[in-house]
Formats: C-alpha cells, sequence, structure tokens
C-alpha cells in the first residue's frame, strides 16, 4: 500500500472501538468504528502493525490475507482482515491504491458476469472468499453478528462477501458499512441481495464522491444495494438517516455537476492556494477536484466527525 492511504502507527487511537454497539440498526458510533476498521485494512501490507493495531482495540486476529509486498500479486485479489472482538466478528477489505495496478485492474473490469456481478470485483472476492469463511470457523463466540466493512473498492468487495456469507446454510446475523463504494451487481442480484440485506446495509457517501457514481446507471446495468446515507461536500452524517434501500443515488452526472460548481466556486475565492505549514498530504489535496477529494478516506473521517491527529 502506499502513503496515499496508509497512516502512521500512532494515528490509530488505542481503544478507539470501545464505544461500539454491535446494533443491526444504523447508528454513527457503529459507523465511526467501522471507518477505523476500513482505514486498518489499507495497512495489510504490514502484518505486525496490523497486529498491533487490534491489540489496541482488544480484537483477537482470526484471519489475514494481502498480496505479496513486493510485486503487489496475484491480480483480481483483494486483501482483507477478519477479526473478532467481544461483541461481533468484523470483516473488513482493502480499498484502492491509486499507485496499485492490480487496483485498477480490478476496478476496470466491470463487464457484468453470468451471476450479474461486477466481473472484477467477483473475482476478488473469489480468491479471498474461503480464507474468509475459514477464519469465520475459529470463532469463540459463533452466535455474535459479523460486521463487513470497506472503503472504496473495499466496500464492494464488502457487500459481495457479505452476501455470499448469507448464502451459507448457517449463515451468521450480518450488517454492512460501506463507505464510497461502487455499484457491483445488476437487477438479478439487487432482487437476491435485497430481502437478504437490504435492512443491514449502510452505505456512507460523502459530498460529491465519484466512486459510488460509478459504475454509472446507463441501461440500468448496475444498481447499489442497501440504504444510502449521505452528506454534502464538506458537511458531517450527523443527524441523517438512511434512505430508502430501493434508491440508486448518486447519479453520476448530478454529482458531476455538483462538483463542477463547487470547483469553480472555489477558484473564485481562491481556496485551492494551500496554506503554509498544512503539510504536504493536505495541501496537495486541496487541489484535487471535489468528486475525488470527496472520496478519500480523509474526507470520510471528517465527515464522521472523527478527529485524525497526525
Amino acid at each position: 500500500m502506499s502513503v496515499f492511504v496508509k497512516k502512521d502507527r500512532n494515528v490509530y487511537r488505542r481503544r478507539a472501538l470501545d464505544s461500539f454497539q454491535a446494533s443491526r440498526d444504523f447508528n454513527l458510533v457503529d459507523a465511526r468504528a467501522m471507518m477505523w476498521l476500513s482505514q486498518l485494512a489499507y495497512e495489510t501490507d504490514d502484518e505486525p502493525k496490523v497486529d498491533s493495531i487490534l491489540n489496541g482495540w482488544d480484537l483477537r486476529k482470526l484471519g489475514f490475507r494481502s498480496n505479496d509486498p513486493g510485486t503487489g500479486l496475484p491480480p483480481h485479489s483483494a486483501c482483507v482482515v477478519v477479526a473478532e472482538g467481544p461483541h461481533a466478528t468484523f470483516v473488513t477489505f482493502a480499498g484502492s491504491d491509486p499507485l496499485k495496478f492490480q487496483d485498477w485492474i480490478t476496478d476496470f473490469d466491470a463487464m457484468p458476469s453470468p451471476d450479474n456481478l461486477h466481473t472484477g470485483f467477483e473475482r476478488a472476492v473469489a480468491t479471498v472468499l474461503p480464507d474468509i469463511q475459514a477464519a469465520l470457523g475459529k470463532r469463540v463466540a459463533p452466535n455474535q453478528p459479523v460486521f463487513f466493512t470497506g472503503h472504496s473498492l473495499g466496500g464492494a468487495l464488502a457487500i459481495l462477501a457479505a452476501w455470499r456469507t448469507s448464502l451459507l446454510p448457517s449463515a451468521p446475523k450480518i450488517v454492512v458499512y460501506t463507505f464510497g463504494s461502487p455499484r457491483n451487481g445488476g437487477p438479478e442480484f439487487f432482487n437476491d441481495y435485497t430481502p437478504r440485506l437490504g435492512d443491514f446495509t449502510f452505505r456512507l457517501v460523502h459530498g460529491t464522491d465519484i466512486v459510488a457514481t460509478v459504475p454509472p446507471t446507463l441501461l440500468n446495468v448496475y444498481r447499489h444495494v442497501g440504504q444510502a446515507v449521505q452528506c454534502p461536500s464538506g458537511g458531517v452524517f450527523d443527524g441523517l438517516l438512511p434512505m430508502a434501500r430501493d434508491g440508486n443515488k448518486p447519479d453520476l452526472f448530478e454529482s458531476v455537476g455538483q462538483s463542477v460548481f463547487a470547483d469553480v466556486g472555489a477558484l473564485t475565492a481562491l481556496q485551492v492556494i494551500p496554506i503554509l505549514g498544512v503539510g504536504l498530504q493536505n495541501a496537495l489535496q486541496r487541489f484535487l477536484p471535489h468528486m475525488i477529494d470527496d472520496h478519500v478516506p480523509d474526507s470520510y473521517f471528517r465527515a464522521l466527525s472523527i478527529v485524525i491527529e497526525e
């Protein structure tokens, strides 16, 4: 993983998950915990670091899968961490790293598969599903719920893995939280997923996040599943409730229009000029178009009212 998605060890607060409620209803406390776990999945090229963070959160690692640190291979794979806590088990997937060509291969392999799924996402989940199922079999408390989560590509993989797990004969209670997740299936997938997990899947979308708008909804080839929770660019999720589970927002063209309008306003106000002392990453981020800036993990942390101390 690159510097664009990784964070220093000291950023990960000890006991950041202490307030976690393990509820199947949407709440911001659990959403914040899921965002921390989604960020953790970006550290899978450093397993000792992941172990240290899990220990600080009082979680026990059950499963771990990463690409080769040197080559990033194999392609069409996924990076995932499975861990057990006192109230729930967590399955968290890494999202797209802009410097990993394997992630671009997965993202752009978007032709629908025979199962009415995004081919790249389906193949990536298939590589790790046996590992996830084996990890879930190691749980000390097999009756507790399983939370699937991920940011960006990781959110799409979390949805597919949760659905596959729900098809098992002894499927656990499942909850899904995603952040800036793309669409990953068509009407057939939507119709099967919705009665199983639609009420327990929460898609958080920050502003004009471009990744949440793709693949586009043209010809109804792809649909979102679950319930969206969307806040404005630079806004917060506090006080917002999930939308109806049959919605297919956000729309690509609406988001592009809103992003362009916001970008023009920022230029007019000279807001893109970085302030000295804000740090290189924050300075560079100020030059990103809104629909890209809205997608980065730090923007989701801010929208969840989580202060990141570098």
